[in-house]
């Protein structure tokens, strides 16, 4: 008899954990769990637990993370119009196995609604090393990090397998998803988060919204593609204690897109004016550099720069549209945009990304 699926972790039960793992240890029952909750007791997106196991015998699993679409009627809308608890769900079964920054392995992935609300069951990575966005990274850290997305996006090059996957939403989709997400976030994120934004970049956000569909769409039509993470800020990465190599997780905006949108976003959400230009360039040095040594041709650092400026104009709607799940802040919300909305500023300033939206109609031809 199919047990039914919990929707929260209240719900999970020993009968349910039983028939979702007993595949894992042969033969073998789990008695016993204890459930505690990771980060915020209310995700943005998705509440997460972890659940503590204990076997009969064998060598289960000692802990695994369950995944929830969040209980937040407000934060789900974004959610779904994100396509995030879908997108993650596939990436996770399609194309986690093999993927060069070693995302953890998902034991189950179910639709809880038929809406595809994901609810996902996988390896907890408690064991790894993991970085706060509050506090910012070092420089070791960063390049190792740069290091790992440069290894998954020439891995995945123009790979038409990854390109034709219905796994994978191509960045095109981004240009439908954002303008209705904006008008929304916008007003929002501007209310209560604009004393935050440097005076010189808010006369920007305006152009920088409304010029967000154009640049996916050229992205997605006329740069090189690879996989996406999509949300590749540093609070996704950890380090594995054996080996040191990044791992990511949270693949809830994967999609198929330009390898400088990664590169980008982890920049905006990890160095800060400090960190520019010595910290940057160095990490676009060996961004480059792993991504040639691991067989990418035809695509210079010209490239990347150009390409990485452009999609600096991105973190524009980024923002804004953030302000569906951040809105009304609380504590953590407010730590969260304090921390990193400057360090979005130093990229843009750092790569002179307000230029293209004075001069978007040429840059797109």
């Amino acid at each position: 008899m199919t047990v039914a699926a919990p929707r929260s972790a209240e719900e999970v039960s020993l009968d349910w954990l039983n028939e979702t793992l007993g595949s894992l240890n042969s033969g073998h029952r789990i008695t016993e769990f204890l459930l505690s909750s990771v980060g915020a007791a209310a995700g943005f997106l998705g509440d997460i637990c972890r659940a503590t196991l204990s076997w009969d015998g064998g060598d289960g699993v000692a802990s695994v993370i369950i995944k929830f679409p969040t209980v937040r009627p407000e934060n789900l809308e974004t959610g779904r119009g994100l396509l995030a608890y879908e997108r993650e769900a596939k990436f996770y079964l399609q194309h986690g196995p093999g993927c060069p920054v070693l995302p953890p392995d998902c034991y189950a992935a179910i639709d809880l609604s038929g809406q595809n609300d994901f609810l996902l069951v996988m390896e907890d990575l408690a064991a790894c090393r993991f970085m706060s966005q509050l506090d910012g990274l070092n420089e070791a850290d960063a390049i190792r990090s740069v290091e790992g997305l440069a290894e998954m996006h020439a891995r995945y090059w123009e790979d038409p397998d990854i390109l034709a996957s219905d796994a994978l939403y191509p960045f095109t989709a981004w240009a439908e998803i954002y303008p209705p997400a904006i008008e929304t976030g916008w007003p929002l994120f501007k209310e209560h988060f604009s004393y935050v934004v440097h005076p010189e970049l808010m006369p920007f956000f305006e152009g920088g919204n409304e010029a967000a569909a154009n640049i996916f769409d050229y992205f997605a039509k006329n740069r090189p593609r690879t996989l996406l993470h999509g949300d590749a800020r540093m609070e996704n990465i950890c380090f594995d204690p054996a080996s040191g190599a990044p791992r990511m997780y949270d693949w809830q905006l994967a999609s198929t897109g330009p390898a400088a949108w990664d590169l980008c976003y982890f920049f905006a959400n990890a160095l800060g004016d400090d960190e520019w230009p010595e910290v940057g360039e160095r990490c676009m040095s060996a961004y480059y550099a792993k991504l040639v040594a691991c067989g990418v041709t035809g695509y210079s650092e010209e490239d990347l720069r150009r390409d990485v400026k452009m999609a600096g104009c991105l973190l524009f709607g980024f923002a804004s549209m953030v302000g569906n799940f951040l809105c009304p802040p609380g504590e953590v919300e407010r730590s969260i945009v304090e921390a990193t909305t400057p360090r979005y500023w130093a990229v843009m300033r750092h790569f002179n990304s307000v230029e293209v939206i004075e001069n978007l109609e040429d840059l797109l031809g």
